[in-house]
């Protein structure tokens, strides 16, 4: 059975161990990560950019508030964005991030793990396993669990996967 390509960004698994309210430097949708800026804002991170923390709600404009997942330990469930986790030795390597636009009508982040960058020795996310449902399965838009490896908190401290 093929898994649905539904991306939704990056949504915590289990319970938010931390949030806190921010100011958006840009719109942000729920799922996107963020990057904390110079200005104290926080603006949806692109590829390469240390991840501060997980939009939790909407933001439609810079000033505008937005609560932030910001503990280095949470979990987030992300979709990949290809085929290339696929394998149970995928486990436990990096992964990029996807910057895409979020969707405005439904105001839901679109982001994904880049899954081309799978054993990058460095990268944003570490995959630490697949999403346990019955609906989910190793191959193209996996659903996975997964931390962020590149934390602005905790600052360059990532790992380089195994």
């Amino acid at each position: 059975m093929a898994n649905n390509d539904q991306p939704s960004g990056f949504q915590p698994y289990g319970e938010t161990k931390k949030s806190s309210e921010y100011t958006a430097g840009a719109r942000c949708f729920p799922g996107d990560c963020v990057t904390l800026q110079s200005d104290g804002k926080v603006d949806p991170s692109t590829a390469g950019q240390d991840i501060f923390g997980v939009a939790l709600t909407y933001a439609d404009a810079d000033g505008n508030k937005v609560r932030v997942s910001t503990d280095p330990d949470q979990l987030y469930i992300g979709q990949a964005d290809e085929a290339d986790i696929d394998l149970q030795t995928d486990i436990g390597n990096n992964c990029d991030v996807l910057a895409t636009a979020g969707n405005t009508t439904y105001k839901a982040s679109r982001m994904e793990i880049d899954s081309s960058t799978i054993a990058a020795a460095t990268a944003q996310v570490t995959v630490l396993g697949i999403e346990p449902k019955d609906d989910n399965a190793f191959g193209a838009q996996v659903k996975v669990i997964c931390r962020i490896n590149e934390h602005q908190i905790i600052g360059e401290n990532d790992s380089a996967g195994v």
